[in-house]
Formats: C-alpha cells, structure tokens, sequence
C-alpha cells in the first residue's frame, strides 16, 4: 500500500511538472483554465479568493465541479487530456533524464526544460501540441 501512494505522489509530481513544461513557467493548469473566458465567470462566482499557485484554483473548480457551466467543465476536461496526454508521451522521458530528481518544486519541469535537447521527438511534438492548445 505504501509503494502505490508513493507512485500516486510521483505521478502527481510528474503531472504538474509536465503542465510547467507546456504551460510555461510559472503557469500551471489552474491558471490556463482561469484565464479562459469559459471558466472566468465560473471562478468569480465559485472561487473569488482563489489564487494562482498552491493548487487553490484546481482545488476550488474541483470543489465545485458539479455547479461549473458546461463550457467550464468542457476546458477542464480538456486540460486534463492534454496534460494525461503529455504525462503519457514524456513519461519515459521523466524516467530516464530525471531519475533522480525529487518530485515537487519544479524540479521535475527544470530537469526537463535543462535536457530538453535529449527529450524523445514523441514527448517534444506533444508539449508542442499542448503549447498550442493552452
């Protein structure tokens, strides 16, 4: 049990270092979806206090997922596909150039920007394509 929260944490780890990575930095998913014009009512109504950083915008669409417009609920679904997508393209990636990197922080997303060069074409084309989308 202990080893599959491990990994649980790792691939939240890696997850939100890949959204740094397409996103750019200093932007994470939560701030991608608030700055969409789909959820920007959504969040004035549900989270005012929300703020970027810390997980707290993720954390208040989540909280209130079931009171989101549809076309909110449609961009955070979005995000996650394309972040599930890139987790997915980069993950031998992450394994192989940050193996020992700690998880949080950023440091998985510096560790991937630093090697970029040795980033597999298949993990490149697809921060691509999520750069795209954001």
């Amino acid at each position: 049990m202990k080893l599959e929260a491990t990994n649980i944490r790792r691939l939240a780890a890696v997850a939100v270092a890949v959204a740094v990575v397409v996103l750019g930095p200093g932007l994470t998913a939560g701030v991608a979806v608030a700055q969409e014009a789909s959820c920007k009512a959504d969040l004035a109504k549900f989270c005012p206090q929300a703020k970027p950083g810390g997980g707290q915008i993720v954390g208040c669409l989540k909280q209130n997922a079931a009171q989101l417009s549809a076309s909110c609920k449609a961009r955070v679904a979005q995000m996650k596909e394309i972040l599930r997508e890139v987790h997915q393209a980069c993950e031998e990636d992450i394994h192989f150039l940050c193996a020992g990197v700690q998880p949080g922080g950023g440091r998985i997303a510096g560790c991937l920007k630093q090697n970029m060069g040795e980033v597999s074409p298949g993990c490149k084309a697809r921060i691509a394509e999520a750069k795209a989308a954001k």
